[in-house]
């Protein structure tokens, strides 16, 4: 779980750099209005936290898990 929690956070902060970069140049994409494309790059950051926001409830509760086993049992 701790595998995929670390991948999850990784694969959100590239989408959210890639999108970052993507306003920062002016990438726009052909045929698609201005509004339209300021509503896409939004969804996709929102997108990118969920991503990073997922790994990091996966990390967390690997962590718990580890900790509970290490808890003496009554």
């Amino acid at each position: 779980m701790r595998k995929l929690g670390q991948l999850l956070m990784v694969l959100g902060a590239i989408v959210g750099v890639a999108v970052g970069l993507g306003i920062l140049f002016g990438v726009a994409l052909p045929g698609v209005s201005w509004i339209v494309g300021i509503g896409l790059a939004k969804l996709s950051l929102v997108a990118s936290g969920g991503l990073m926001a997922g790994g990091a409830v996966l990390q967390r509760l690997a962590h718990r898990r580890d900790d509970q086993a290490r808890l003496p049992s009554a």
